[in-house]
């Protein structure tokens, strides 16, 4: 893909510098990001921000077409990356009930809580009994821009973890990546949802119409990912995805058949259904269990992982459901900057 439109003076002065060779970023792009900082503008819905953030962790996923690859480790865009998320983090740990770890031995029980029914969005029963074919093609839009990356951020940790833990998320990358079959990772399985539903399965296709919000959940395990010291984090954000999974995928897939789509538009979802119910298991205690035994100092990561990536979704489910309910699309319609 190329680089995206901007949102925001970040972005476009951003932007603008990485379609040059690397160097140095003119110091009022600093002042900017500073500038950000003293703002009270939560950075999870902030356009500019999230889509800034978005291009900086593109560029360890892939490249851009109109981007030198060597930008992906120039100091100066690193940089800049860290002052916006350095904003980006105090606003998703800002609102976490998280005042003390609990014990390591009670992580895996801990997950389990925090993904029960009572915690989770409605996004999942709207989807079920409400929504039309046309808002289900909203919602594999807004999730294109992490389904078809599935798995890549969490396979960061593999090298960052060992033992039982380790071992666990390696099974469950394992899955993700189709069992080393070609045509059945999770990523291709969701391009096949994509085409049956009339829509262009090539990444970032419709990242001018993704919103922050959504932007913002695939953000999230990115930075997560490429941070050593949020390795826990990763791990519980990988948990509150796996646990409860099958249910809601179950769902989905019932509320595809419900509007008339093919059985291959339902397979990434068919597929997660049986995945999921074991990896919920080997997520909460195989790896976040085992870890927290492991590294009991870091039990309170697994926790701010797993709480933040239930907050975000649960604004994006908000954001995304209201729209709908007001007859109205829940795409980003984007305007000049």
């Amino acid at each position: 893909m190329k680089l995206p439109a901007p949102r925001g003076p970040i972005s476009t002065e951003l932007f603008e510098g990485m379609r040059h060779a690397p160097g140095p970023f003119p110091p009022g792009v600093g002042k900017l990001v500073a500038a950000r900082a003293r703002s009270d503008e939560d950075a999870r819905t902030c356009e500019d921000v999230q889509i800034s953030l978005f291009v900086c962790y593109g560029m360890h996923y892939g490249t851009f077409d109109d981007v030198d690859e060597r930008w992906e480790w120039q100091p100066s865009l690193l940089e800049i990356r860290a002052g916006l998320e350095e904003v980006f983090e105090r606003d998703f740990t800002k609102d976490l009930q998280i005042t003390a770890p609990v014990p390591a031995a009670d992580i895996p029980t801990y997950l389990m809580e925090l993904t029960s029914p009572a915690h989770t969005s409605t996004l999942p029963r709207f989807i079920h009994h409400t929504a039309t074919l046309e808002q289900f093609r909203e919602l594999v839009i807004h999730r294109s821009i992490d389904n078809l990356h599935e798995g890549d951020a969490h396979t960061w940790a593999i090298p960052r973890v060992s033992g039982r833990a380790k071992s666990a998320l390696v099974e469950i990358q394992a899955d993700e990546y189709g069992g080393g079959m070609p045509g059945r990772m999770h990523a291709e399985l969701y391009a096949y949802l994509m085409e049956e539903l009339d829509l262009e399965p090539g990444y970032g296709a419709y990242i001018e119409q993704i919103p922050a919000i959504a932007l913002a959940i695939h953000n999230l395990k990115s930075f997560f990912g490429l941070h050593r010291r949020w390795r826990g984090a990763l791990l519980g954000n990988l948990a509150v995805t796996e646990i409860g999974s099958s249910i809601t995928n179950r769902k989905y897939s019932e509320a595809l058949a419900r509007v008339g789509a093919s059985d291959r538009a339902r397979w990434f979802y068919d597929e997660h259904i049986t995945a999921d119910a074991v990896h919920e298991q080997l997520a909460a205690h195989d790896m976040c269990g085992a870890f927290a035994h492991d590294h009991p100092e870091e039990t309170v990561r697994v926790m701010i992982g797993a709480a933040a990536t239930l907050d975000i979704r649960g604004m994006f489910a908000n954001t995304a459901t209201h729209a709908w309910a007001d007859n109205v699309s829940s795409l980003r319609v984007p305007t000049p900057v």
